[in-house]
């Protein structure tokens, strides 16, 4: 037990460069592991068509963007060809209402995801031009109380509620 051979100082040198990369590959599997509180996800981005039910592209409608909290992130105006761009959103719901005069507002649920363009297409129905009803019966009756029911929740987004109960479908 005397001294140490070459050999001996090669295996201790060995054992220590394999003690360093184990430590760093443990290090970069700790981070790894905590990588998404260090690292978000990338942004995602969302791109949307305003079209009448005509199918024309409906320019200059007002849009404003929402977060799944009904946090008001920001208003804008499609351009002419009924287009809304929004670039570099974080990963997660988002609220949609678009509006224009002449127009029933339409409100759409997003759901952004990360490196990707959320495609929606979105069609807004002409405002009836049906005046109200002229006596407190007639707003009582069935049909006046089916129409605002379902004016009210098309408004919200159920969309599939349009085609319900409509004569012939």
């Amino acid at each position: 037990m005397g001294e140490e051979t070459r050999h001996d100082l090669w295996l201790k040198r060995i054992n220590t460069w394999i003690a360093i990369l184990g430590g760093s590959v443990a290090s970069l599997a700790g981070a790894y592991n905590f990588s998404p509180a260090f690292f978000p996800a990338a942004p995602g981005d969302m791109s949307a068509v305003v079209r009448a039910q005509s199918g024309a592209p409906v320019s200059r409608a007002h849009v404003e963007l929402l977060t799944a909290q009904n946090v008001l992130l920001g208003t804008s105006e499609t351009d002419r060809d009924g287009r809304y761009v929004k670039k570099d959103l974080e990963p997660g719901g988002y609220i949609l209402k678009v509006s224009r005069r002449g127009f029933e507002p339409q409100v759409a649920t997003v759901n952004v995801t990360s490196k990707k363009t959320t495609d929606l297409e979105l069609v807004l129905r002409f405002r009836s031009r049906t005046q109200a009803p002229a006596s407190p019966q007639a707003a009582a009756s069935p049909q006046a109380q089916d129409s605002t029911l379902r004016s009210a929740l098309e408004e919200t987004g159920a969309s599939w509620i349009k085609s319900f109960g409509k004569p012939g479908k």
